[in-house]
């Protein structure tokens, strides 16, 4: 399952665990030599990546193109601002945690933040333009949900903005970084670490690619009385079938993230449920009390006792993270073939 650009380039296969760590220890220059380093040679790996422009482009200035349009950004940029959690767990993984000069609440949350720990002494931010421009950055990117309002004000000032869309499908996630890593121009790290993840996700599905049957999964939570299933296009769907499951949601024609009744679980009969959301915020009393439904008694993962409480950062981040929930996934689902834990994290820059 490796994607074109990887498979043409052979970046798995060359890029193995010593220069991945290697990666990891290299000094950063000190901020005022950022600028000089513009990496002049080609890049094939950047072909075809939405959103550069000009892949042969590795120097500075250069253009990239956002979800809200061209933007040029001058030179390397040394103070990062990634205003959306899911960018923030990939910048931390493409630059040192010096460059990204402030984040915003969430990210600093370990309920859903797989960084949190790394980030809890950084300066934290809102979506009022106000609070980032204080911090002074070089260049913003996040997610199309920033405030258009937000984008034109810090841009009137000369802050590059770069709104992209992050997606959980394994080409998509690589692209994501890729972008990044070429909007701040670590571009060598970044082919380094998609290799890091490619490999992850193909150790894993090399093994969950090759079971049949496959088990029906549904991914539930319930907030406000309500409960939600996650569906086609959901991140928790991807998470199931990366680690060996058959979304049940899916078979059932269900879209996105929607709410559903207690029939509606009955109809679709899942042998496993897994529920992701936080135990701050109720998991386990939803757990208890779909075991204690008499409704339910029958379903299959009611009655077997396979409801499971997963951690929600790990299913629902829109970052390589996800990878992660399909690697403790594949441990409840087929826990033969996965005796032993995956790796808690992955490599970040130093």
């Amino acid at each position: 399952m490796i994607p074109k650009k990887l498979r043409a380039l052979g970046l798995a296969a060359t890029l193995g665990l010593s220069l991945i760590l290697a990666a990891c220890t290299v000094p950063i220059p000190p901020t005022e030599d950022i600028q000089s380093d513009n990496r002049a040679a080609p890049r094939p790996e950047l072909r075809d990546v939405p959103g550069i422009v000009d892949p042969d482009n590795t120097g500075w200035p250069r253009g990239v193109e956002g979800l809200n349009g061209a933007v040029d950004i001058p030179g390397q940029p040394a103070r990062i601002i990634t205003a959306s959690i899911g960018h923030d767990e990939m910048a931390v993984a493409l630059v040192p945690l010096e460059r990204l000069v402030a984040v915003g609440a969430v990210s600093k949350d370990p309920t859903y933040s797989n960084v949190a720990g790394l980030l809890a002494d950084k300066p934290e931010i809102s979506r009022d333009p106000e609070t980032i421009i204080a911090q002074e950055p070089d260049v913003l990117v996040t997610s199309p949900y920033f405030p258009g309002e937000g984008v034109d004000a810090l841009e009137r000032v000369g802050i590059p903005v770069v709104q992209t869309a992050l997606q959980h499908d394994p080409e998509a996630r690589l692209d994501a970084i890729l972008l990044m890593g070429y909007i701040f121009g670590e571009e060598q790290r970044a082919a380094e670490f998609t290799a890091e993840v490619q490999q992850r996700y193909d150790d894993l599905v090399a093994i969950t690619d090759t079971k049949n049957p496959r088990p029906a999964v549904l991914a539930l939570t319930r907030y406000s009385d309500q409960i939600w299933v996650a569906g086609e296009g959901s991140t928790e769907g991807s998470v199931i079938e990366a680690a060996g499951g058959v979304n049940a949601a899916v078979a059932a024609g269900i879209s996105g993230n929607q709410t559903i009744s207690l029939e509606g679980v009955i109809v679709m009969a899942p042998e496993t449920i897994v529920i992701a959301q936080p135990i701050a915020y109720g998991a386990e009393e939803f757990r208890q009390d779909l075991l204690d439904d008499a409704a339910l008694a029958e379903v299959p993962a009611v009655k077997a006792g396979r409801i499971h409480i997963v951690d929600s950062k790990l299913f629902t981040t829109l970052s390589f993270w996800n990878i992660r929930g399909a690697e403790e996934l594949a441990r409840i689902l087929w826990p033969e073939d996965f005796p032993n834990l995956p790796p808690e994290g992955f490599s970040r820059a130093e």
